[in-house]
């Protein structure tokens, strides 16, 4: 397996040189983690809320100065002799110089992007020091305003932080469900690990209630990457449809790679549905044009919906229950499209899961 450990404790922060609220030298205890300035010096009751009255425009210098948050976490004898070990960031927000014990081991420049920095050589049995240094946004580049939210430049790190030490990880899956007009089905499974070392590999197809549909077991694998594939014939499985038109059912397909002598490396899963979606572009009777319509698993769907920008502007607030309740709001509203604005963020994993597992057709 790949232990993973979750940096989420001992974290402060402070405002370089200080400044209205922070003192020089001052450093607040994080309360939440991930986080944001604005969200931890509201826990401090160091700033008024920005969504009351005009108080927005009393917190834009907290885009415009640098922020600093730091960390120590104890590493084990364990694992600083793993043979690889990696720091993963799954989102800083945005400029930000990343030091483990005083060397610079990243430098970022996109909230979006996530990172994985091997520092093994850097980290050591005992206290290990983490800092993360964030230049002002705002200074680097002025964005357009956008009207219809609150312009609140936020800052930090805005996803976890977490230390993994592995001998052989899988980097990456890859799962490509295809139904066709027969709604037969055929599922592409391609996934690659960190290094090749001969290993073995077991790949199952799984339904909702997690029993085995197809799999496939001593995978021999040659190199770092390796694919398998299957084929369902009609009936054999259960069609996702939106929400009106019937139910969703989620597959998930599981993939766990061992040693010659059997010895768990890794496993991974992904979540996935077997529909058959097509745009309808037919030419028009008596007049120019073409239709524009969706099409699921050969059935013609009346579409409605909403267009979605992000539900707070302190992103580190939402929670999975928070989604799910403005998600039931489509629902209730019988709609069952949503489009995801372009200029909000990429969207957490547990929007889409949601919007999959209840009922909507999501678009980019």
């Amino acid at each position: 397996m790949t232990p993973t450990r979750e940096l989420q404790d001992g974290w402060t922060f402070t405002q370089v040189g200080g400044g209205k609220v922070v003192k020089d030298g001052e450093w607040l205890p994080v309360r939440n983690f991930p986080t944001t300035v604005h969200v931890e010096l509201l826990e401090h009751k160091r700033i008024p809320d920005p969504f009351v009255g005009l108080h927005e425009w009393e917190v834009q210098w907290i885009g415009e100065v640098e922020w600093v948050f730091k960390t120590t976490f104890t590493a084990s004898e364990t694992e600083v002799a793993a043979q690889n070990v990696d720091l993963v960031f799954d989102g800083l927000d945005t400029f930000a110089v990343v030091k483990l014990n005083g060397h610079r081991i990243l430098e970022t420049e996109n909230q979006f992007i996530g990172h994985r920095v091997p520092v093994k050589q850097h980290l050591h049995a005992g206290g290990n020091t983490l800092l993360l240094a964030f230049s002002s946004a705002f200074r680097k580049g002025r964005e357009i305003e956008e009207k219809h939210r609150p312009v609140l430049m936020t800052v930090g790190p805005w996803k976890p932080i977490r230390l993994e030490t592995y001998t052989t990880r899988i980097v990456d899956l890859d799962v490509r469900p295809r139904v066709d007009e027969k709604l037969c089905a055929a599922v592409d499974i391609a996934f690659e690990l960190s290094k090749s070392d001969r290993s073995i590999a077991s790949v199952s197809v799984n339904d909702p209630d997690g029993k085995v549909v197809i799999g496939q077991t001593d995978l021999a694998i040659q190199s770092e990457r390796a694919e398998a594939h299957f084929k369902l014939s009609a009936g054999a499985f259960d069609l996702w449809f939106p929400v009106g038109y019937g139910k969703q059912p989620i597959y998930t397909v599981e993939i766990k790679i061992t040693d010659k002598d059997g010895h768990l490396l890794d496993s991974k899963s992904q979540k996935f549905a077997f529909r058959r979606a097509i745009i309808v572009q037919d030419e028009l009777e008596g007049q120019e044009g073409r239709s524009f319509l969706f099409e699921i698993n050969n059935i013609r769907i009346f579409c409605g919906g909403s267009n979605w920008i992000p539900a707070d502007s302190f992103l580190t607030r939402l929670t999975v229950e928070r989604y799910r309740q403005w998600l039931q709001l489509l629902v209730d509203g019988n709609q069952n499209m949503i489009r995801v604005w372009g200029g909000g963020i990429y969207e957490a994993d547990a929007f889409y899961d949601i919007c999959d597992g209840s009922w909507h057709v999501c678009m980019p």
